[in-house]
């Protein structure tokens, strides 16, 4: 390689360097915008967690309430059929009853 080859190389290389740096521009504003952007998602994020853990309660808390009446329903019910069992039966010991006559208010006076 010439000295005038590798002088042109340099030459052009030292030009676009100080161009880079003559043209450089300055990235704090968008850094600290974005720094901004990402503070701002981050507590929203934080909230929304929140709220998850939050609703998450209600459902386990629904979820109990709903167990127990489900448990109080059943209960109910066991006593409703045993109710109507002992009404059966009582219905079917007084239809073997023997008969009484029954005599009415006014033939007693």
């Amino acid at each position: 390689m010439s000295k005038k080859s590798l002088f042109g190389i340099l030459s052009v290389s030292a030009v676009l360097m100080l161009a880079g740096c003559a043209t450089g521009r300055n990235y704090d504003a968008d850094i600290n915008a974005l720094n901004s952007k990402l503070s701002m998602m981050q507590g929203q994020l934080t909230s929304k967690d929140e709220e998850i853990a939050r609703l998450q309660g209600q459902m386990k808390e629904e979820e109990s309430s709903r167990m127990q009446a489900e448990a109080e329903r059943r209960a109910l019910n066991d006593r409703l059929n045993a109710t109507l069992e002992e009404l059966s039966q009582a219905k079917a010991r007084a239809a073997k009853a023997p008969k009484k006559e029954v005599i009415p208010d006014s033939d007693l006076k």
